[in-house]
């Protein structure tokens, strides 16, 4: 039985789409998921062999400033860099650094050392080399001199940040470049680089080819000559492998052609790192680049690359996984076209639409193989397969042993049946677990499945696969709860709550934001099967008076005809929000957030026409009007006050029993901007058009109300009647440049965290609810991931995240059967100092209860470790409770040794920072087919 179901867990744990190519592999069958890799960022980790690639930045093909925010996360200790000599320097003798400035502190202050690659030529020089992959070096005596000019000012600039510099991309792809000529070329810039920055580490030439003996003899044989063997520390070599391990018997070759130089120059072994390696992530008519011979997927790349990563790291050979994001080559380079090897998939115009399965998969080798493991080269595991690749390594705090296990066979494949494979260790192990590198899911290795013999450990029947996976001691793990999954292992699973349609539900507090159409931002063609479906009962849509008219006095309204009556036929009633402003008048107001409403006579004339002819079409299915989109923050007091007359007064005259709702405040809960305007309709004696208040609050600790708690006293001043909704509040699932709550590292499950504690406030103070917003919205600036769809380029839907379930679970929960309990004493016993939010909510019918409860102190984090708490209830009504994670849906039955109805006592209860529920099982209805 799994606990999560599979459309969950893709996009909770890989961040893609089930639908993408490529899908997340299945759980080995007969093994229980007990654990999650838990992933760290560079700063958290002290020191590891993992760099990634962020080349081509020097030719613009890739965006650094759309792809930094997901550097540090992803756990990689240094990125190389390209130096770009060509971009630094455009006008002879002037350099302009500032894009390097943009890149290099940056990386270095999220914990990621940059090493970068002195190269490419620069065609302003006569005999100046080639800007481009392959390119000539540069060989006039104009174009070497201001080569060093160029690696003086670089080497100067950067030497405090930068601890190595690599000397050229690939030289041997051009043949014009001999061994011998690069080789010169080498001895001048490392010595330059030397005399500047003394311990600099110097990195030798990248070659493409392996073991490129025709090159490299020369190259060597010209190093010893001039006695310059001591000026490579590192050597880097590139070679792409459709089987990833057929690289290393050429390796090897390498390496001992090389080597032979040191010892008969009596200097030691230069190290030899793997310097740029990854596979594409897409089909070969595609992508473009090393491998694209094949057709590949974002699967068949998360092993491709887990296979190279850890086949280097069981030989000691250090690794620079390419590349960090897709790249963009354009005419003139080499090739053109885009090179699909990143772990981050692009949008045509390089910005980062989501990470790839890959992403993922490197986050969890680069947290776990880090400096406190130690690889025992001279322990090998025996396995009962003659193709399975196997290397082992050593926790050197507690000793713990960890196993490396992948069929390595043939290039990796969409699907792979799982080889039965006996794995004898000799090592250390008293809680074994079976660990997937892709997913990060750890499972449980069945008692039956291994036995011990002294320091020796036989496991049997280990269902290995053509990618890497781990047999290890699970105090050696990085580790976190899974999603869903009660810390409590006394808790029975049950299975999952059961999605309610919008036309099952009668009424209840949640709305979705179905904004941006207006402008075409979203398509509703493309997401509006998924509306019915999430259970809500009410929509937030914008009118887009200048969408509807396009001629002044001629009206179109099939857009939204289209969208109020599908909306209305699924059971969701929508809203309307009255904005924004239409240019084809003079003084029309603007048609974007922060938009000047319509101030000239014509414009306003215009408007009221507007707003009679869209409430007189609509007025049978829509009875909420709301004026205005976040007037606080470009339009004044005394202008929004009598805007909002005019508009409320001519729905009124066609609609006089239209709700209508006033502000839709911006997310600051502007609350004296409300008290402004609010005094100014009291003396014009009009305040009884307001029937309610909206306001947004978009803010990273969901449970901060202050602002909302501001403008609960204002609204009190001036009447009990008027109600307060929460018009619009969601949450990132990745980082975005603009809009609200941007600069920060959002994640899928972050999302659906806050929207939980967001949602849940509101109801637990009465306060009706909209979450913004169904689908990501592709807007000018780029798109705003606050989606609970995941978009694709073309706007389409390409799943739904982890949030969208999470709401569909909460709206399967509380409808208008349960009502919340004003009062609820309670106390609570754990071991940390946490504050919690916890509001009760009881069955109108049976009286029987639900408690959510959450750790509400910090922003909504990445990790679900959980803490372990002791309740006591004063007034608790349950006669079979189950503990429910809303994230997920999963259900666990509270067995009766863990609560004491006649004490009211609930002990050992799993909290963390996101909602959970103690609810009586008749509250929550199961899905069938668990």
């Amino acid at each position: 039985m799994s606990l999560l179901n599979p459309s969950f867990l893709a996009a909770s744990l890989l961040s893609i789409s089930s639908t993408a190519l490529g899908q997340a592999p299945p759980a080995p069958k007969g093994y229980q998921e007990i654990g999650q890799l838990r992933t760290r960022s560079a700063k958290e980790i002290n020191a590891s062999t993992w760099s990634i690639g962020g080349e081509t930045l020097d030719r613009d093909y890739t965006d650094y400033q759309s792809y930094r925010h997901y550097l540090g996360p992803l756990g990689a200790k240094r990125i190389r860099l390209q130096g770009g000599w060509s971009k630094c320097e455009k006008v002879k003798g002037t350099y302009d650094f500032a894009w390097l400035d943009a890149v290099i502190p940056d990386a270095y202050s999220r914990g990621v050392s940059p090493w970068v690659e002195l190269s490419y030529g620069n065609p302003l020089y006569n005999g100046g080399g080639e800007a481009k992959l392959g390119g000539r070096i540069p060989t006039s005596e104009e174009g070497l001199t201001a080569w060093d000019n160029w690696v003086r000012a670089i080497v100067t600039r950067y030497k405090a940040q930068v601890p190595a510099w690599e000397i050229w991309n690939e030289p041997d792809l051009n043949k014009l470049n001999t061994g011998e000529e690069v080789a010169a070329f080498y001895i001048r810039t490392a010595k330059l680089v030397r005399s500047i920055q003394p311990n600099a580490q110097l990195i030798a030439l990248g070659v493409a080819g392996v073991p490129a003996t025709a090159f490299m003899r020369p190259f060597m044989e010209h190093l010893k000559k001039e006695n310059a063997l001591d000026l490579i520390d590192i050597l880097t070599y590139h070679g792409y492998a459709p089987v990833p391990e057929t690289s290393y018997p050429k390796i090897e070759e390498m390496r001992q052609l090389v080597w032979s130089y040191n010892r008969s120059a009596g200097r030691p072994k230069i190290t030899f790192m793997q310097g740029e390696n990854g596979a594409p992530s897409t089909a070969s008519a595609v992508t473009i680049g090393a491998l694209r011979q094949f057709d590949w997927t974002e699967l068949s790349q998360a092993k491709w690359d887990l296979r190279r990563m850890l086949g280097d790291h069981g030989r000691g050979i250090a690794t620079n996984l390419f590349t960090i994001s897709d790249i963009h080559y354009a005419a003139g380079d080499h090739m053109t076209g885009v090179n699909t090897k990143g772990l981050l998939k692009t949008n045509p115009d390089k910005t980062i639409e989501r990470p790839k399965m890959a992403y993922k998969a490197a986050q969890h080798v680069f947290t776990t193989f880090d400096d406190q493991l130690e690889l025992l080269d001279k322990a090998k595991p025996t396995v009962s397969q003659a193709t399975i690749s196997a290397f082992q390594y050593r926790h050197k705090k507690n000793g713990g042993s960890l196993v490396t296990l992948w069929s390595s066979e043939a290039r990796p494949a969409e699907t792979y049946e799982p080889k039965p494979t006996d794995v004898t260790i000799e090592g250390k192990f008293t809680t074994p677990v079976l660990v997937d590198l892709i997913t990060g899911r750890v499972y449980e290795i069945p008692k039956s499945s291994w036995k011990k013999a002294g320091n020796s450990y036989t496991f049997t029947a280990i269902p290995v696969v053509d990618y890497p996976v781990l047999i290890a001691e699970k105090s050696a793990l990085p580790l976190t709860t899974p999603t869903g999954q009660s810390a409590n292992s006394s808790f029975k699973y049950l299975g999952k709550i059961a999605p309610k349609h919008s036309r099952d539900i009668r009424s209840s507090n949640w709305s979705v934001g179905a904004e941006y159409m207006d402008r075409d931002y979203t398509v509703y063609a493309n997401w509006k099967d998924y509306l019915g479906k999430l259970g809500v009962k009410k929509a937030r849509i914008q009118s887009g008076w200048a969408k509807c008219e396009k001629v002044k006095g001629q009206y179109d309204f099939a857009w939204l005809d289209e969208i109020v009556n599908d909306m209305v036929r699924q059971g969701v009633t929508p809203w309307i929000n009255l904005s924004y402003g239409n240019p084809i008048y003079s003084g029309g107001g603007g048609t974007t957030l922060n938009a000047a409403i319509p101030y000239s006579g014509e414009a306003l004339e215009g408007w009221k026409k507007y707003v009679a002819a869209i409430v007189n079409r609509y007025g049978d299915k829509v009875t909420e009007w709301e004026i205005w989109n976040e007037p606080n923050y470009k339009i004044s007091v005394p202008d929004y006050a009598n805007f909002f007359v005019t508009s409320a007064e001519v729905v009124k005259s066609v609609r006089p029993n239209a709700k209508i709702i006033a502000f839709a405040l911006g997310s600051g809960v502007d609350y004296k901007f409300a008290d402004n305007v609010l005094k100014i309709l009291q003396e014009k004696g009009k305040l009884d058009l307001v029937d309610e208040i909206s306001h947004h609050r978009h803010i990273s600790n969901p449970d901060n109300r202050e602002p909302e708690i501001e403008l609960e006293k204002v609204v009190a001043k001036y009447s009990s009647k008027i109600r307060i909704r929460q018009g619009e509040a969601g949450c990132p699932s990745e980082w975005n440049k603009n809009f609200a709550m941007n600069n920060y590292p959002w994640t899928e499950l972050t999302q659906s965290k806050h929207i939980l504690r967001r949602l849940l406030n509101d109801l637990g103070h009465d306060k009706e609810s909209c979450c913004f917003t169904i689908m990501d919205a592709k807007t000018p600036q780029e798109w705003n991931h606050k989606g609970l769809l995941q978009a694709n380029g073309d706007m389409t839907v390409a799943y739904p995240k982890p949030a969208y379930y999470a709401f569909q679970n909460l709206i399967s929960v509380f409808d208008d059967r349960l009502s919340r309990l004003e009062t609820y004493p309670y106390s609570a016993k754990k071991d940390d100092n946490s504050n919690l939010s916890l509001y009760a909510f009881a069955d109108k019918s049976s009286q029987l209860q639900a408690v959510t409860v959450w750790i509400k102190d910090n922003v909504p984090s990445n990790n679900n470790e959980q803490t372990l708490c002791d309740f006591t209830f004063a007034n608790a009504q349950f006669k079979n409770p189950v503990w429910v994670d809303l994230v997920a849906g999963t259900v666990y039955e509270i067995p009766k040794e863990s609560w004491q109805k006649k004490n009211n006592v609930f002990r050992q209860i799993p909290l963390y920072d996101s909602p959970i529920l103690i609810a009586d099982r008749s509250i929550i209805s199961l899905a069938e087919n668990q």
